[in-house]
């Protein structure tokens, strides 16, 4: 928990300054001169509504950040690149104790490339919730996917691990369908999320 006293570590990447706490989690960010936030309405209609309110150029996270502030990116339309660092550990939290966990983290978001690092072995509530997201790769060190991460989100290709390939299908309405091991996996289907292209590597 930050307080008033806490004293917030800088880590800065192309895209900005970062502010972590001691757990390296960012608690905000501000972007670097030539990639300010842009406030605009942008809509997509895609089967989905999809509105934000504002738009930066890219969003490079640095090495040192563990994790995310709750609702830490949410409504933004990033045009160009979405990086995460290879020791990153979360993006949010699975905690069924929503009050207090961090949530929806790039919820609402327009988002180019995404890779999950495979150093994530956790993605949390509604962390890219009701997002459009052009391509989403997914690490195989996943073990805790918890069923909402991407509710309601519109993704154009999913990337899976190739392990994952006679498990992983599209069923009906481009929904996606994983069938793993649940006591080492958890839960990973996502009933109201629509994947137009689904690949391995």
């Amino acid at each position: 928990m930050i307080t008033e006293t806490s004293i917030l570590k800088c880590i800065e990447s192309p895209s900005g300054k970062f502010f972590i706490n001691d757990n390296g989690i960012a608690q905000s960010f501000e972007p670097s001169k030539g990639n300010e936030f842009i406030i605009e309405d942008t809509e997509l209609d895609e089967n989905y509504n999809y509105h934000t309110n504002k738009s930066i150029r890219t969003f490079i996270v640095p090495k040192g950040v563990k994790g995310f502030t709750s609702e830490f990116m949410r409504d933004v339309r990033v045009y160009e690149k979405f990086e995460l660092p290879d020791d990153l550990l979360s993006i949010g939290d699975v905690s069924h104790d929503f009050e207090h966990s961090q949530h929806c983290v790039f919820a609402n978001c327009i988002l180019p490339s995404v890779t999950i690092p495979d150093s994530v072995k956790e993605i949390g509530t509604f962390a890219f919730g009701h997002s459009h997201i052009e391509t989403l790769q997914l690490p195989s060190s996943l073990r805790s996917p918890y069923a909402r991460q991407f509710k309601d989100s519109q993704i154009g290709t999913l990337i899976l691990p190739k392990e994952w390939e006679n498990i992983a299908y599209l069923v009906e309405f481009n929904r996606l369908d994983i069938k793993l091991d649940s006591s080492n996996y958890g839960y990973l289907c996502w009933p109201s999320t629509a994947v137009d292209k689904l690949m391995f590597y």
